[in-house]
């Protein structure tokens, strides 16, 4: 193999590509990526048997090849790289030789006989979506996913289409995200549950491609998605997710609509004064229209905050709702509801809260009652 490549892109490419790469000592092959120079493109191969990846960037081929090198020898000798632009590589008695303007070095090899295809999935059931759309799902309610591996289907994020709409959906049981995105074309493709550990490796293989436009299929095993210059696959998971859509609310006895950086503001001050359990107690008075927010800690102390001249809507009048949340489930959802105000919907005590930004109705997070 001889090639000649820009650094900056091969750079990329193989910060990409390092981080699927695993420890396995049962293949110890894994621990390295694969570059294959072949038909005008260098590719970057890394797996880890649960998520895989590939990438290309153009290059200048001399003489088709393949190798296996360790990446982050190979990352660290790139970052360190100064002033360098074209780098010609070159497999010279089984090791790679790397040269620039300023240096040669050559990177110990392996054979790379071991080393695992990424699987491609045949199917005519796909979906087009912009990487921006699919990330930005993705990033919506991943948070929201558990971080336990004892029911690997709440520790995912779900996908399926309904009609014209590709929703996630990710929960950790204590409260649910869900993100609808409108798809500009008629896509069919089956309802698939991500292991969340591999959706975040699909965020990061797939930012700064925003404009890009994705393919994506699955066949019930693996998801498959491939963009301009990368192909990532991942493993899914063979089981059903809970039906959510049954918890979730569909009209309110109470609601009304919080500035919402008056509302964070409130519920960050409470949080220094929360329990262990980070309960905070919401007090709502429909006579005098306010929300009384309360955290008491033994060891701290205790706060109470006022939100006053609520509009608030009710059904059923009840001077003095009380119930307790999560707070720091709460606060987590500031970090995808932008808009200048915050829509709270409540029922029984012993019902979830319902937030969603108002002015984007595409985005639904609920929380329930710590009941303890």
């Amino acid at each position: 193999m001889k090639i000649e490549c820009l650094k900056n892109k091969l750079q990329k490419a193989v910060t990409i590509t390092e981080r699927i790469t695993a420890k396995n000592m049962s293949l110890p092959i894994l621990k390295n990526i694969l570059l294959e120079a072949n038909d005008g493109y260098l590719s970057i191969r890394a797996t880890n048997l649960e998520v895989g990846i590939e990438t290309k960037i153009p290059a200048k081929i001399h003489e088709p090849g393949v190798t296996a090198i360790n990446p982050t020898i190979f990352s660290n000798f790139l970052n360190n790289l100064k002033d360098e632009d074209k780098i010609i590589l070159t497999v010279i008695n089984g090791n790679l030789s790397v040269a620039t303007e300023n240096s040669n070095t050559v990177i110990k090899s392996e054979t790379t006989d071991d080393f695992p295809t990424i699987p491609k999935i045949s199917t005519d059931n796909k979906l087009n979506i912009l990487a921006e759309d699919f990330i930005k799902g993705l990033k919506s309610v991943a948070f929201a996913s558990s971080n336990s591996d004892i029911k690997p289907e709440i520790s995912s994020v779900y996908l399926y289409i309904d009609n014209d709409l590709l929703i996630f959906v990710a929960t950790d049981s204590f409260r649910l995200a869900e993100k609808r995105i409108k798809l500009k074309q008629n896509s069919s493709i089956e309802s698939v549950i991500i292991p969340i550990k591999n959706t975040l490796e699909i965020v990061k293989a797939f930012e700064g491609s925003e404009n890009e436009e994705l393919e994506i299929s699955s066949d019930g095993n693996q998801i498959s998605i491939f963009g301009n210059n990368i192909h990532f696959t991942s493993r899914v998971i063979n089981g059903v997710y809970p039906d959510y859509r049954q918890i979730m609310p569909k009209d309110y006895k109470i609601s009304f609509d919080l500035n919402r950086d008056s509302f964070l503001q409130a519920l960050k001050l409470n949080t220094i004064f929360a329990d262990k359990f980070n309960q905070i107690n919401f007090l709502l008075n429909t006579e005098n229209k306010n929300l009384i927010l309360n955290t008491s800690n033994q060891d701290t102390g205790e706060n109470t905050t006022i939100l006053n001249d609520l509009d608030i809507k009710f059904t059923d009048k009840n001077d003095n709702f009380s119930t307790c949340y999560n707070i720091r489930y709460i606060i987590d959802s500031f970090s995808i509801i932008n808009t200048n105000k915050i829509f709270l919907g409540l029922n029984e005590v012993n019902r979830p809260l319902m937030l969603q930004p108002i002015g984007d109705d595409s985005f639904s997070y609920i929380v329930m009652p710590v009941t303890r």
